[in-house]
């Protein structure tokens, strides 16, 4: 297979599970199980690539303190090379907390080093490793987010195929206007519903397909949870639902593992239908555990 270059956000994640209720100013609540673990949307889609055995490499930074170094050595676990990860000084690494419920999830963030990424960050050569780049966490790369549009057309121009994942803005502003003249150069645009309905101004997710993004971006995969993945592509909306009734006991990764499944059939030559079911199966299993999955669908 061809190697996938994954580009964004890395963090630590400490993730608690097994909450029945949100917090309350000045009550405490308890949770059935806690972990750390690699965090970032970009970090957990590239792990999960990994994991599946497809060729990857990942470039991101980190603070040269504890949890920086601990994410190396995480990494690396997951046969994901590190060199490629900077540490920097002065600066911490990022930390999410994830409160996770059966059906949603609350995060609170401290983006560090995750605003910290540039284009020196990226070796000269890094577009010709590989065949297909992935961008994650665009709101929260704020030194990056100016140069996104111009490194999607960059990697066309080297032959690449390109996709992006949102994430989520901390600032509610969902400003894409710096992707404006560059939406023909990103292949695969993968929101989660909650998000595109932000982006577009409209809370229903059929009809932001139908307005948003414009018609230059050439593929729109909208995760929608338990109701499955819709699919826009040559001006067609599909549904697709859910890959199996499974109980939820983590959703915080599930969206980077739907990336994950997706990205691996498109690079192995499935068609864009059964590429969409494989990031329906691979979310499903991440739904089912805490954090990243052991073992992924065939």
């Amino acid at each position: 297979m061809k190697t996938i270059i994954v580009l964004g956000d890395l963090n630590v994640d400490l993730i608690f599970s097994g909450l029945e209720s949100a917090p309350a100013p000045g009550r405490e609540i308890l949770a059935d199980n806690y972990r750390l673990k690699i965090g970032g949307s970009a970090a957990n889609t590239a792990c999960m690539l990994s994991r599946a055995n497809c060729p990857v490499s990942f470039y991101g930074v980190v603070g040269n303190d504890f949890f920086g170094r601990w994410l190396i050595a995480e990494i690396e676990k997951y046969g994901i090379d590190s060199k490629t990860i900077r540490l920097e000084n002065g600066r911490q690494t990022g930390v999410t907390v994830a409160l996770t419920y059966p059906s949603d999830r609350m995060y609170m963030t401290n983006s560090g080093t995750v605003a910290a990424a540039t284009m020196e960050d990226m070796p000269g050569s890094y577009l010709s490793r590989g065949k297909h780049l992935h961008l994650a966490a665009y709101f929260l790369q704020k030194k990056l987010k100016p140069s996104i549009g111009p490194l999607l057309h960059r990697a066309k121009m080297a032959g690449m195929t390109t996709s992006l994942d949102p994430g989520c803005d901390q600032d509610n502003e969902w400003d894409l206007s710096g992707l404006d003249p560059f939406w023909s150069d990103l292949d695969f645009f993968l929101p989660n519903a909650d998000e595109l309905h932000a982006m577009s101004g409209i809370d229903d997710t059929e009809r932001s397909l139908a307005s948003f993004p414009p018609p230059s971006a050439k593929c729109v995969v909208v995760k929608a949870g338990a109701q499955g993945a819709f699919l826009r592509n040559n001006g067609g909306i599909e549904k697709y639902p859910a890959a199996d009734k499974t109980e939820a006991i983590d959703t915080s990764c599930a969206g980077d593992c739907f990336n994950a499944g997706f990205l691996l059939a498109i690079n192995r030559g499935d068609s864009m239908a059964d590429a969409v079911r494989l990031g329906n199966k691979f979310g499903a299993t991440a739904v089912a555990c805490v954090g990243l999955p052991e073992k992924l669908p065939t």
